[in-house]
């Protein structure tokens, strides 16, 4: 490789790192943000320590370590930097191709753990405000209800669960006709 072909390498990785720094510390920011003004707890209460905050406190602080290391080891072409960089990319890339692996195996136990630990979390509505905070917002902002539905409030459906059930039905059952009719337009032209 000649000298300019590495010089360029060495500017792209250092810009690139530099950008993955900056999201990082973004990351980070909207984590502690999450952390500080954060007015809703956590839905799963055999784990209180997995909430959204925590979560990106983690990955951004990762981030930022990381590509720092790419970005002072290629800058000042530190072998040693490099080195941590590349054991430190390996080491994720092999945590994520295990964490891959472990959801596809135990995906059916995880859905299981996960919609029992909502279903419990639901029990505690009416009687922890910072699970009730939690579970309006997300349910205002997914337009979804419960785990499994309305079924699952069995104290009374809060106010947060979307209404207007039977557009969505409706809008279900237009689509389905028109994708019927166009099926039907494109067989009678020989489409």
């Amino acid at each position: 490789m000649g000298m300019s072909s590495l010089k360029l390498l060495k500017y792209v990785l250092f810009f690139f790192n530099l950008i993955f720094w900056f999201c990082g510390c973004c990351i980070l920011g909207l984590g502690i943000y999450l952390l500080i003004h954060s007015k809703f707890g956590v839905l799963f209460h055999n784990l209180p320590s997995l909430t959204l905050g925590n979560v990106l406190v983690i990955v951004g602080s990762v981030i930022m370590v990381v590509a720092f290391l790419g970005c002072m080891g290629s800058i000042k072409e530190n072998k040693c930097l490099l080195m941590s960089f590349f054991i430190l990319l390996l080491i994720i890339l092999l945590a994520e191709v295990t964490l891959a692996i472990l959801l596809f195996v135990y995906e059916q136990k995880l859905k299981e753990y996960v919609a029992e630990g909502l279903t419990k979390s639901i029990q505690r509505y009416n009687s922890d405000n910072s699970t009730k905070a939690a579970w309006d917002s997300i349910q205002s902002f997914l337009q979804c209800c419960g785990v499994n539905g309305t079924s699952d409030w069995t104290s009374g459906v809060p106010a947060s669960c979307p209404k207007g059930s039977t557009v969505k039905v409706l809008g279900m059952s237009f689509a389905l006709t028109l994708n019927c009719q166009i099926d039907k337009t494109s067989q009678a032209l020989g489409l």
